[in-house]
């Protein structure tokens, strides 16, 4: 095949493509690399400050809580002054309070590890919770230092202030932290120390919160610098330098950078006012554990974008291609057989809007002709829908192939007029014979001109036989009565005045259904017969009808009654049941006497009937001879006259329908299977068996299914299967012999034989008992070869 020439379009959109797939990924790289991780580390930083002052905040409540509970057992009048010349052993049960008390007070705070009472008395007495005697008198002296200090709530690590090595000591000792309240709460003279210490690790493990890293270091320190705790993450040398910046800095609080080694620092440090002194917490988590994610992220982002970048210059080009493709199906679909031809500078565009401007004036010409034949399709579109050929479809179905031939049909309701010319001895004279065609045209015309000028839609139907009709469609808000009438009056006028002959007009009832146009138009054809006998015009408007003039003529449920006669032909029971209901509502509402119901239900019941005839059953062998009119006709309820006519009319019919046809599926069934029992040694298949039936393979298939419970296939695997063991049991032939005689390939016949028994066809031989091998040697001397 010729390879076609691709235009100077192609090469312009690839350069083009190539650029604008390269440059915007470097800029988009550049750019998230240089500018946007500084940004990210900023915010990143502000929210790990803001993230440390939470937790500060946190730590700082756990304290404040715990001083506060201490300071509310301490006031408790459990610990009054009878607790110095209480005999604890004498007064268990008060003994017992105090320890309890002690135990609640241990159980308050996750953080405590430990709760103890000292009071000072002749024979001092300490509660740890457990009561007993202090004889120690190292431990006498630390409780009476604790008790001699002049603040009556504070906190301690007892062995740092005992020693007063100001700060000198190193950081991460495991000194205990203590919170020293004396009792009574608010007494000058005290007599006894209620202390709380706290879990170390418990207490590190919540000061770690600081630092949400596993790199940094955290740790909290007092006024005179000493480490209070410190959870050693980054060692010790980091901590004491890290104490030195932070205690040369003037700010109470805050936060810098602080570089040590070849790291970074993110530093965060300030003050947590406790009831007798300040501590200082310190926060320090290295840069890059906070930005390292956007490090990674940059690069992968850069990565990603060259990788992106060469990907895109090799699909830009298959992309180009691809892009390219319905540019050059236009192309030679526009060309056809002939190459693309540059014409000078023409590019592609410039060739496919060319030859479009040449199709849309073909387009243009087209649709000239077909506005020219639109009357016509709309007027043999009214003629199937007013003569019942329409009647399969829906409403909806009617009105979309309306809007089709433009009409517009949303909230329209519809009105058909017919008009016959009369006048027999004026169109004798004035006329030659065989004119009635023309005249009838020249009445057509005349009201399409008169109708233009009073309605926004219409379609004259010229019927050729002196008569014309007229359908018009207006808005349901808009009453046309009186308009129709004007109108009638005017066409009279006219064709008295143009062809001297008489009008007969009949304007139908108004009705917003398209389906039942065929049904109006009916009415109003039967309408035409009450005019008088006499040449003269007449307007007949049916809504202006006497009652006895529409009950005796045109209210019949024409439509209905085919669809009752076309639902039995189809073998739908509940639909022709719902049918029947439906024509006794109607016809009560168009009659509502009982002798104009039943002479409506008797036409029903002789239409029924002919139908029956028609689809070659007999009524009277059907009925077994009964007189059904007599019957209906003794029927005085509308409902078991329903009833009536569901079960001694309709079901009967059906039932015979189908009693017909499973007769008849099942003598063919029955030939089937005769013929394949004599011919089952052969070639067989559903086809064959098909046509002999008179029938298709699937018909066959599914009627056979139905009949003997397997398929067609299984039945004759089967078969055959049964005539082989007969032969294996009765005859010594060979496989291969068997499987000629029953219609199969040996490999086949092995093959099917043991998948359906389970063992081999030799296999299923030496099987039979042996007194019955003799027997067969027998019998197969004298056995023919071959069935």
């Amino acid at each position: 095949m010729k390879r076609r020439q691709r235009g100077s379009f192609y090469r312009k959109s690839l350069i083009w493509l190539l650029l604008i797939t390269s440059i915007p990924g470097f800029i988009t790289a550049g750019c998230i690399y240089w500018f946007s991780v500084s940004q990210i580390e900023n915010d990143l930083s502000a929210l790990h400050q803001s993230q440390i002052e939470e937790r500060v905040k946190n730590v700082d409540d756990q304290l404040m809580y715990l001083e506060l509970s201490l300071s509310h057992w301490a006031f408790s009048p459990r610990y009054g002054a009878d607790l110095q010349e209480l005999d604890f052993v004498y007064h268990f049960q008060d003994t017992r309070d105090v320890t309890k008390s002690l135990v609640v007070l241990h159980g308050s705070n996750p953080l405590i590890q430990d709760v103890s009472l000292y009071i000072e008395r002749n024979e001092p007495v300490l509660f740890k919770p457990e009561h007993y005697k202090v004889d120690d008198p190292s431990i006498l002296s630390e409780y009476r230092k604790l008790l001699d200090d002049n603040r009556s709530i504070y906190w301690t690590d007892r062995v740092s202030e005992a020693e007063g090595d100001n700060g000198q000591r190193p950081s991460g000792l495991h000194d205990p932290v203590t919170i020293v309240h004396k009792i009574p709460g608010g007494s000058a003279s005290p007599f006894g120390v209620l202390t709380v210490t706290l879990d170390r690790e418990r207490f590190v493990n919540v000061l770690r919160t600081l630092t949400p890293y596993n790199e940094g270091a955290t740790f909290l320190m007092e006024d005179s610098g000493n480490i209070l705790l410190s959870d050693n993450s980054a060692g010790n040398d980091v901590d004491v330098l890290l104490r030195q910046e932070v205690m040369n800095r003037e700010q109470p609080s805050g936060t810098f950078m602080w570089q040590q080694g070849d790291k970074t620092y993110s530093v965060s440090y300030g003050q947590l006012k406790r009831v007798d002194k300040l501590w200082t917490y310190v926060s320090a988590a290295p840069m890059t554990a906070i930005t390292s994610p956007v490090m990674a992220l940059s690069n992968i982002i850069l990565i990603v974008s060259l990788a992106g970048l060469l990907l895109a210059l090799m699909l830009s080009w298959l992309a180009s291609i691809r892009m390219y493709s319905p540019i050059a199906r236009l192309i030679r679909r526009f060309s056809g057989d002939s190459d693309f031809q540059h014409e000078g500078r023409m590019d592609e565009f410039q060739y496919i809007e060319n030859q479009w401007n040449v199709a849309a004036s073909e387009s243009l010409n087209l649709q000239a002709k077909l506005n020219d034949q639109l009357p016509g399709l709309r007027t043999g579109f009214l003629l199937q829908l007013l003569q019942g050929h329409l009647h399969a479809y829906s409403e909806e179905d009617l009105r979309e192939r309306m809007k089709r031939y433009g009409w517009n049909v949303e909230n329209h309701c519809f009105h058909v007029l017919h008009i016959r010319l009369t006048g027999d001895r004026i169109l004798n004279e004035r006329y030659a014979h065989g004119d009635q065609s023309l005249v009838t045209f020249a009445a057509s015309n005349i009201m399409e001109e008169l109708a233009a000028h009073r309605f926004e839609q219409f379609s004259v139907m010229n019927f050729h036989d002196l008569s014309v009709g007229l359908f018009i469609m207006s808005p349901a808000d808009m009453p046309l009565s009186e308009c129709l009438n004007a109108y009638g009056e005017e066409i009279t006028s006219a064709i008295n005045r143009i062809l001297k002959l008489q009008v007969t007009i009949t304007i139908s009832r108004q009705t917003d259904t398209v389906r039942r146009m065929a049904e109006t138009f009916m009415e109003v054809e039967r309408a035409a017969g009450f005019r008088q006998f006499v040449n003269q015009n007449q307007i007949l408007n049916m809504e202006e009808l006497s009652a006895v003039e529409a009950n005796h003529e045109t209210n019949y449920p024409f439509a209905l009654e085919l669809d009752i006669i076309q639902s039995m032909r189809s073998g739908k029971l509940a639909t022709a049941e719902d049918l029947i209901a439906q024509f006794l509502k109607v016809i009560q509402s168009y009659h509502g006497t009982e002798i104009q119901v039943q002479q409506s239900m008797l036409q029903l019941l002789g239409s029924i009937q002919h139908m029956m005839l028609q689809s070659g059953v007999n009524p009277f062998r059907l009925f077994r001879g009964a007189n059904l009119f007599e019957r209906l006709s003794d029927i005085r309820d509308p409902d078991k006259m329903q009833h009536w006519m569901k079960e001694q009319v309709v079901v009967p019919f059906i039932q015979e329908r189908e009693s017909r046809a499973n007769l008849q599926s099942k003598q063919m069934i029955e030939q089937t299977v005769g013929y394949i029992q004599a011919n089952y040694m052969k070639d067989l298949s559903l086809e064959s068996c098909a046509d002999l039936a008179g029938t298709n393979s699937y018909t066959l298939s599914k009627l056979f299914k139905q009949n003997t419970g397997v398929n067609f296939i299984d039945y004759v695997t089967e078969l055959r299967l049964v005539k082989a063991k007969e032969l294996l049991r009765g005859t010594d032939w060979k496989i291969n012999d068997i499987a000629e005689a029953v219609g199969y390939q040996q490999r086949y016949f092995n093959r099917i034989f043991k998948k359906q028994t389970g063992i081999t066809p030799t296999e299923y031989r030496d099987f039979t008992p042996d007194y019955k091998k003799d027997d067969i040697r027998q019998k197969s001397t004298t056995a023919v070869r071959k069935p």
